[in-house]
């Protein structure tokens, strides 16, 4: 199999990631490219990545566009992840939320969701803060990549998997074992998440009064207007007394005013900005 792409196949596959995933892949990330591509092209018979790319661009074969934007998908994800969010939520959002919400509601968009470690480590939380009993809790949780949606939704883990971030005390209360090395969530944890394939950049959010946005790690792949676009988007359907989440290295700043930012314990959150905030003075005559 030939180990580069020629230079006009390069600049096609970074026009293509862009134009159905919104994700800037330059070309100094060829080796990243050709990588993931390769796995492509042994599925689909093709021995050559440059004929794998000459196919691309003149079959209509909607499974292998799939294919190959799952396989240019970042899908990196743990359980927990980053200490300090997640404290933060269990000590202050996820409080505050339960105080604010009288018709004891929580819709929360986990986005960008991968393997599903995420949203099911928000179930978990919910289940072991004991502040929701009760309650009418749904977690929606999207990823543009089908594989890694089907494989959230079936909630079954590889020993190595699980051993990223999971403590014991949950391995033992929520997973049950199966053959060999792997570990199934319990039905009720799975019953909490409704998994979808979603492209966050040109679908709609999947419900339209959202308490709690976990958008993390997602807004470093994309450009300054689709940060723009997809933040107005989320603006639109996160409550007022709503959060948002982001990656420990974005923010809101330089990018929309329509958020301000609220710190716990180190941790940043971002919540909708007061309306006469975003109001612009009038110029004087």
């Amino acid at each position: 199999m030939s180990t580069s792409l020629y230079n006009d196949h390069l600049e096609y596959i970074t026009k293509f990631i862009y134009k159905h995933a919104g994700i800037v892949l330059t070309q100094e990330k060829s080796y990243l490219i050709e990588t993931r591509l390769r796995e492509v092209a042994r599925i689909v018979g093709e021995p050559d990545l440059n004929q794998l790319i000459e196919r691309l661009k003149t079959t209509g074969d909607v499974q292998l566009k799939t294919l190959v934007v799952d396989a240019l998908t970042t899908n990196e994800t743990m359980w927990f992840r980053d200490r300090r969010p997640f404290e933060a939520l269990k000590n202050h959002v996820l409080p505050a939320l339960q105080k604010a919400k009288p018709d004891r509601t929580l819709r929360i968009w986990s986005a960008a969701c991968s393997t599903g470690q995420e949203p099911y480590s928000l179930a978990i939380m919910l289940e072991e803060l004991g502040l929701f009993k009760h309650w009418d809790i749904t977690i929606y949780a999207t990823d543009i990549a089908n594989k890694v949606i089907q494989k959230a939704g079936d909630g079954i883990y590889t020993q190595f998997e699980i051993s990223r971030g999971l403590p014991a005390k949950y391995l033992v209360k929520y997973f049950q074992q199966l053959d060999g090395d792997q570990w199934q969530i319990s039905r009720s944890i799975r019953n909490m998440v409704r998994f979808q394939r979603h492209n966050i950049l040109t679908d709609l959010p999947p419900h339209r009064h959202l308490d709690l946005v976990l958008c993390r790690n997602v807004l470093i792949y994309f450009d300054a207007p689709s940060k723009q676009q997809i933040l107005k988007k989320i603006h639109k359907v996160l409550n007022p007394e709503g959060f948002l989440m982001l990656g420990s290295s974005e923010s809101t700043l330089g990018i929309t005013d329509q958020f301000e930012h609220v710190q716990f314990d180190g941790a940043i959150f971002f919540q909708p900005a007061p309306a006469e905030q975003l109001v612009k003075p009038a110029l004087a005559v």
